[in-house]
């Protein structure tokens, strides 16, 4: 059990609404994060929501993907420096 879930078993009080944790909703945005970021592309998001169909997880899960994606793209080597046909 991870710890968030230890540590506010009754859910986070937020505006008098209580937000339930939900372990699982990380690893699934963890999953989409990652896929996100090696392929480059944003629909891994939209392909998690759809296999979950938990609504309450796309807002978090598309701005980690679109994050993860700027953060790949800014690690990314040049290809023609690695290529070794730079000019």
């Amino acid at each position: 059990m991870s710890i968030t879930a230890t540590l506010f078993s009754n859910g986070i009080l937020f505006d008098e609404i209580i937000c339930r944790t939900l372990p699982g909703g990380y690893a699934v945005i963890g999953t989409a994060v990652m896929r996100g970021a090696v392929t480059h592309t944003v629909s891994t998001a939209v392909i998690c929501f759809e296999l979950t169909g938990q609504i309450s997880q796309i807002l978090p899960m598309m701005v980690a993907v679109i994050l993860a994606n700027m953060v790949a793209q800014g690690l990314r080597p040049l290809s023609p420096l690695i290529s070794g046909s730079g000019g």
